[in-house]
């Protein structure tokens, strides 16, 4: 009858096992450690550039405000002027030049503001806005958003009425001249638009004073909302610059 030998298997006491499973519990905990570590560096390089774009997007928007209130300041004060000659005689050479030239921007220029959001849009479809670990920057930014809501509601009333009046501005005034460099010389711009008539006599505007009439009241009507639109991009722009100073220090931007 053949025999088989078994071979010698020597058994771990407790100590043993406890040290390898004490092992591998820390080859495994410091694993993870190391990876949570690692993600931690990775967005909190998101972070970091995901807010430099943002601050980029946000003096953009400044720089871009401040062209658009100078615009519209200088809008309105022709609008103003216009009014100023409800009473005028247009036939008299000066009134009727001082009439095209401010009826010519106040009706003809309209200047919005157009937010530059493409940081704001990129942090929220992206999720990175839950790698920002401040909840007064997450609300400061928010902030922000709901303001430039306020602006476009604002310029939907300002454009309704530019439409209007420049619609009832086509039938006072022949508009041929625009094109006509022998009548006008017109430079357009952010503020520093420029309005040179040549040939006044040139340009037809209706005997009918009933139209005439109207155009003075819709300058008046144009007006308000315009100083309303420029008081909340002032406004903005406070805010825009002191979110720019508030983000810089929060990361350590120069």
């Amino acid at each position: 009858m053949e025999v088989h030998h078994h071979p010698h298997v020597e058994k771990k006491n407790f100590k043993e096992y406890f040290l390898e499973f004490l092992m591998i519990f820390l080859a495994v905990t410091m694993g993870f450690f190391a990876e949570s570590y690692r993600e931690h560096i990775v967005n909190k390089e998101i972070e970091q550039k995901s807010i430099e774009t943002l601050v980029s997007c946000l003096a953009s928007d400044t720089t871009q405000l401040e062209n658009v209130i100078k615009a519209n300041i200088k809008v309105v004060g022709h609008l103003d002027s216009l009014v100023q000659l409800r009473n005028a005689d247009l036939n008299i050479e000066e009134n009727k030049r001082n009439f095209l030239k401010h009826s010519i921007v106040g009706f003809s220029e309209d200047w919005y503001f157009t937010t530059n959001d493409a940081a704001t849009q990129q942090l929220k479809s992206s999720g990175t806005l839950r790698l920002i670990h401040k909840q007064n920057i997450v609300d400061s930014i928010f902030k922000y958003e709901e303001k430039n809501k306020l602006l476009i509601a604002q310029q939907a009333d300002c454009y309704f009425l530019f439409r209007e009046s420049y619609l009832d501005y086509k039938k006072v005034v022949g508009l041929f001249f625009y094109r006509d460099t022998s009548v006008m010389k017109y430079s357009l711009g952010y503020g520093n638009s420029n309005v040179e008539f040549k040939n006044t006599s040139a340009v037809s505007i209706t005997t009918d004073r009933e139209k005439v009439n109207l155009l003075f009241g819709n300058a008046a009507l144009m007006a308000a909302p315009q100083v309303a639109y420029i008081n909340l991009m002032q406004d903005q722009l406070v805010y825009g610059k002191n979110l720019i100073a508030f983000l810089k220090k929060e990361y350590d931007l120069k």
